[in-house]
């Protein structure tokens, strides 16, 4: 039986993720927190703030907020690389935020959706979620504890943007914005 996603929840706090939720269709609920380890939180995975875990924020942020495009692309160190990287090497982060299919593959491979995968040809790599796995609607985030609306999505997705590109160099800076 396949597992389809139902909600992914992503909690922010000053513009920073620190939880997300991922609710299958199963009705399981897989939830992990930002840091090494998940502390005294037995129920939860863990992930650190990394350029991976920044590039899907992003992605998830300006796909619940309809941007147009609501993809993420680009080269070598930017966003989009890392996280390309990340959902190709499979790390435990991944697993413990999105589980596995009967195969040991990360469902994240069905959710984002990707152009030039491991940029094994000339130019950047794009991703997008795969809105017949997940809808824009299935994305819940919440930012200092509350639900965001139109508005706060917009404004949330331009700060990581921001905050983000400073780590990023000539137009990956663009791509990821």
């Amino acid at each position: 039986m396949e597992t389809d996603v139902r909600e992914l929840t992503l909690f922010f706090e000053n513009e920073e993720l620190v939880e997300v939720a991922f609710k299958l269709a199963t009705g399981e609920v897989r939830r992990t927190v930002r840091g090494k380890q998940s502390g005294a939180r037995s129920d939860a995975g863990s992930f650190q703030w990394t350029s991976a875990v920044r590039g899907f924020a992003l992605l998830a942020t300006r796909t619940a907020a309809r941007f147009e495009p609501s993809s993420i692309s680009g080269r070598a160190k930017s966003l989009a690389a890392s996280l390309d990287y990340a959902i190709s090497k499979q790390p435990m982060w991944l697993i413990e935020m999105f589980g596995v299919d009967h195969f040991g593959t990360s469902l994240i491979r069905r959710m984002v959706l990707r152009t030039n995968p491991e940029r094994k040809r000339p130019g950047p790599t794009t991703l997008a979620i795969n809105e017949k796995y997940l809808t824009a609607e299935g994305l819940k985030i919440y930012s200092n504890g509350k639900p965001c609306s139109g508005a706060d999505l917009v404004v949330l997705a331009v700060m990581l943007a921001s905050e983000l590109s400073e780590s990023l160099q000539g137009d990956d800076v663009a791509e990821a914005a």
